[in-house]
């Protein structure tokens, strides 16, 4: 089951989802609308103790466990 992120065209949130079937209909927490757009993300794993983005790149002392954290 994937978290995918949203962005909301009615009110402008920003938000994640997991999701368990890809024709399930999104709704905003915020403003409760369907008029949300998934956003093109990155995903990531841990692998041997370091994070690993889809993009190849690691972080190998990222304390928050996500790219976000990151500034690489």
């Amino acid at each position: 089951m994937p978290i995918f992120e949203y962005h909301c065209n009615q009110c402008g949130q920003e938000f994640e989802k997991l999701v368990f079937k890809l024709s399930e209909a999104v709704q905003c927490p915020a403003c409760e609308g369907y008029e949300v757009k998934k956003k093109f993300s990155a995903f990531g794993m841990k692998s041997g103790g370091k994070f690993v983005s889809s993009s190849g790149s690691s972080c190998s002392s990222c304390s928050s466990h996500s790219c976000a954290g990151c500034h690489h």
